[in-house]
């Protein structure tokens, strides 16, 4: 079967047009209407009933069927290419969050130096959520993400290796900073700083928020997490940070949440599945889960 009849039906499929198929792949017409007849052929049952008088088509159950089953092929073929292509690359493309780069990476990488890994890798850096996708796109071989809990999904292999509360975060003269605890309903009138969309901070951040039933100000985003601790020291507002954020040098004051159910901030070595390793890939897998 060729693969590109394929691409061909599933885009007349989404334009349902002939012409808006051919000028799309820059081919003529007659050559995507080949290409569905040897898928008709090949299946033994039509796909696509044309209405000739009113120039429309209409997709049938069969077609339906193949659409749904062609998108996944698609995809999986694309992957593919993306991996292959990968394969000849020298480096492993690494995904790195701000927060795991600064606070939890410096402690693996003595250990990278040492095995003579830290040359092998290429780090991208984003958000976690933003690195997920590039991950499962192809972009990434390898990524050290965060969660708001455990990772979990039928398309990755996921190894957890850390699990930190989120606190609130103060200057250490706020007035609720000598608390043992506090609820995040309390924090209903103060003003936060945070990230920008796309941080496992964010979604923590709302998980917080509809627990308690409040929707506290954010007067400032920033995906940078030194800055927010600045305007946090600041006074600016408070802060939602995992403790592994947060360090003595930042002169900060640290409170617990008392929620019940809270998320924790999980990180964990993610990987496609289904994904072949190299060696020097399967290599850093083990140094990273030996890091646990």
């Amino acid at each position: 079967m060729n693969t590109r009849d394929l691409e061909y039906f599933v885009a007349l499929c989404d334009e349902k047009n002939f012409s808006q198929v051919a000028k799309n792949f820059n081919v003529t017409q007659p050559t995507i209407t080949l290409a569905l007849k040897r898928l008709e052929s090949q299946f033994a049952i039509q796909l696509i009933d044309r209405d000739q008088s009113h120039g429309s088509i209409t997709i049938t159950p069969a077609g339906q069927q193949l659409y749904q089953r062609a998108k996944v092929v698609g995809k999986q073929l694309s992957l593919a290419q993306k991996e292959l292509r990968a394969l000849r690359h020298p480096k492993i493309r690494f995904g790195l969050p701000p927060i795991i780069g600064s606070f939890y990476f410096p402690k693996l990488a003595p250990r990278l130096v040492t095995s003579g890994l830290m040359p092998d890798l290429e780090t991208h850096e984003a958000g976690s959520t933003n690195l997920l996708e590039d991950l499962r796109a192809g972009h990434l071989d390898v990524a050290l993400l965060g969660a708001t809990g455990p990772l979990a999904a039928p398309d990755l292999d996921v190894h957890t290796v850390a699990a930190d509360p989120f606190v609130a975060v103060m200057p250490k003269d706020h007035e609720l900073a000598k608390r043992e605890s506090i609820s995040f309903a309390e924090l209903a009138e103060e003003p936060f700083v945070t990230f920008s969309e796309g941080y496992v901070h964010t979604k923590a951040m709302q998980w917080f928020t509809q627990a308690a039933g409040i929707q506290p100000s954010i007067v400032y985003r920033t995906p940078d997490v030194a800055l927010l601790k600045s305007m946090i020291h600041a006074g600016v507002g408070i802060g939602l940070l995992a403790t592994t954020a947060v360090t003595a040098a930042d002169d900060l004051a640290l409170v617990p949440l008392s929620e019940s159910g809270q998320p924790r901030f999980s990180i964990s070595v993610v990987t496609r599945r289904g994904q072949v390793l190299t060696p020097t890939m399967t290599e850093l897998m083990k140094l990273l889960n030996q890091h646990a």
